[in-house]
């Protein structure tokens, strides 16, 4: 009877070790998946195609949510590659970005995403500081 609970015990630890392990896993997953997205100026032209397809789909409330998720983080985590970005647009979807994404934001405050965009050196001469 004891060596059959030390065998349950036993088999018990394991598990919680292998479900722990699968746990860790995830969680470096979803921070390397994290960590790219921010760090998205590594191939700008992508990120240049990413904000073009983020305004042609403004009018689609789930695939606007979807690109929200990207360009919040990216104004959060990395607001010089973001206003380096948008940028690059003309006028109309700089203004197209400004209204979509940052006067609605989807996750976070855009106090806080505003106070982001302000740190970057740029700002001031960017369509964004109107």
């Amino acid at each position: 009877m004891r060596n059959l609970i030390i065998f349950f015990l036993a088999l018990f630890s394991f598990s919680l070790v292998m479900a722990n392990q699968d746990a860790n896993n995830q969680k470096l997953y979803l921070q390397k998946k994290f960590i790219s997205n921010i760090n998205q100026c590594s191939n700008p032209a992508r990120l240049n195609q990413f904000i073009k397809t983020a305004l042609k789909d403004v009018s689609d409330y789930e695939k606007r949510a979807k690109h929200a998720a990207l360009i919040e983080e990216l104004i959060k985590y990395n607001p010089s590659c973001f206003l380096a970005s948008v940028n690059r647009l003309d006028q109309k979807s700089c203004k197209m970005i400004e209204q979509s994404y940052l006067n609605e934001p989807f996750f976070y405050p855009r106090e806080d995403l505003r106070a982001s965009l302000v740190t970057t050196q740029n700002f001031k001469a960017s369509c964004l500081a109107s």
